[in-house]
């Protein structure tokens, strides 16, 4: 009889143990993961319309290949990363030409008049274009040739 009490007692304190150990491995949180960011930009401007409301928008875009948008201005800054393939960025005025490739990202500047412009005849551009400016402002303005 008295081998079947400690039996018994071995029984339950091995069912605390493990109960103990489950519970306690099920409060453990996760192990976390933050992914290091890699930045495809960093610039600094004092372009940003100061006003007491702003509005912000992330667009996608894709130029097709050999595809041309119109000569436009924007009021505010726009960052443009692309995605995939590569496109340039002319300006009317005649300065050098930005090529953008995939990974990359360029701030437009304000009031410069530019176009975009896909350099390949395969491969399609595609663009993630962010713009913070004040609430029904246009987020370009076609400019007339």
């Amino acid at each position: 009889m008295r081998v079947k009490q400690v039996i018994f007692g071995l029984f339950l304190v091995l069912v605390l143990v493990v109960g103990i150990k489950q519970i306690s491995l099920a409060q453990t949180p996760a192990k976390q993961f933050t992914p290091a960011p890699t930045t495809a930009l960093n610039v600094r401007t004092s372009d940003i319309p100061k006003v007491s409301l702003l509005e912000g928008e992330i667009l996608t875009a894709t130029l097709a290949p050999g595809e041309v948008s119109v000569w436009h201005t924007h009021a505010s800054p726009v960052f443009a990363y692309t995605v995939s393939g590569s496109y340039a960025v002319d300006f009317q005025s005649g300065e050098s030409s930005i090529t953008v490739p995939a990974g990359k990202a360029i701030m437009e500047p304000i009031n410069a008049v530019v176009r975009a412009r896909n350099l390949s005849t395969e491969e399609p551009a595609s663009l993630v274009l962010f713009q913070v400016r004040k609430p029904g402002t246009a987020f370009l303005d076609p400019v007339k040739n």
